[in-house]
């Protein structure tokens, strides 16, 4: 197992050193050298999983022969899983996540998946145990692996394979993060205007400072009501230093450009959450709830979708469907859902 380990490693790294620098090129062998392409479908694959790959330059992979095909990735290697093991998916689930891969590609144009998307998607029934099992995982900026069904804390069970995408937002949005990640790490260098368009990011210097400050609030409310109830969510969202520390974070954010506090620490955090919010929200409720209060967001708004329409991208057409079949999903639940 060690020797093998160490030969897919060694032409791994091959792999690297003769792929091209072109930030457009997918990294793979070349193929005159005779190396056998080890990060695309093979000839008897799954059409939709070749017609995917050829469109998006992403192989959607659901199954793994040993844990070390799983967890060695181009130039990042997963030695807890490799330790804790992992399951393969169930062949019936197949079916299933190819709905949902094709689902989330096609609300992204080809040349920016080819571009800046991670070589694949894995799924499987399990990655790890125990306590350290990942639902989502990105690995390194080549492989994203995704567990089926998944257990993301908020995920709901699939009874609608085929628009399970836009009905998930849950794991729709945990998928969105870890997909910015990857997409920031292929990316030559920041994006400039974007990175300008607000605050500097202080590795989250301010945000921890107002958690400093809301945890000796806490304290101090604490001691003058010891019967106080935590388990009621509304009671406990009127406090008055809940409600100092939300409107702080707030404040951080309209100021900084940022859409959550913890954006603020730095640009691989902000792109990814602008990027979640932009592709699974319509602009009504964008221009509401972020652009209206604050010209940095507003600004890097206006940067963003220009950026993504140099790649073919209408980033903001793929956040309005999915606002709306996600309130279709949601007016077809029973009241009380």
């Amino acid at each position: 197992m060690i020797k093998s380990r160490i030969i897919y490693l060694l032409l791994t790294a091959l792999v690297l050193l003769l792929s091209s620098c072109d930030k457009e090129s997918k990294l793979s062998p070349t193929e005159d050298l005779g190396i056998v392409d080890m990060f695309s479908p093979d000839e008897n694959a799954d059409p939709r999983v070749k017609t995917m790959y050829n469109d998006y330059g992403v192989w959607v992979r659901t199954y793994f022969s040993s844990i070390d095909e799983l967890t060695n990735a181009i130039l990042a290697q997963d030695a807890l899983v490799a330790m804790r093991g992992a399951e393969n998916l169930e062949e019936e689930k197949v079916p299933e996540v190819l709905n949902y891969s094709e689902a989330l590609l096609s609300n992204v144009s080809e040349q920016y998946s080819k571009s800046f998307f991670p070589l694949e998607f894995f799924y499987v029934k399990q990655y790890g145990s125990l306590y350290w099992i990942y639902p989502v995982k990105a690995l390194g900026r080549s492989r994203l692996i995704l567990m089926w069904p998944n257990t993301t804390d908020g995920a709901i069970p699939v009874t609608d394979p085929v628009n399970h995408y836009y009905q998930d937002s849950v794991l729709a949005s945990e998928v969105w993060r870890k997909l910015g990640s990857m997409i920031v790490a292929r990316m030559e260098e920041p994006l400039k205007e974007f990175v300008t368009g607000g605050k500097a990011y202080d590795d989250g210097e301010a945000y921890e400072k107002l958690g400093n400050e809301y945890d000796k609030d806490e304290k101090a409310w604490k001691e003058e009501n010891p019967d106080a109830d935590d388990e009621d969510e509304e009671e406990v969202n009127r406090r008055p230093y809940v409600i100092k520390y939300k409107n702080a974070v707030a404040e951080l954010c309209r100021n900084g450009g940022y859409i959550t506090g913890g954006s603020s620490r730095s640009f691989e955090g902000d792109f990814s959450e602008w990027l979640r919010l932009l592709v699974m929200e319509s602009y009504e409720n964008i221009k509401k709830d972020y652009l209206d209060n604050s010209k940095p967001r507003a600004l890097k708004y206006e940067i963003l979708i220009k950026y993504f329409k140099e790649y073919g991208w209408d980033i903001q057409a793929a956040g309005n469907k999915y606002r709306t079949e996600f309130n279709k999903y949601k007016a077809s639940l029973p009241s009380g859902d």
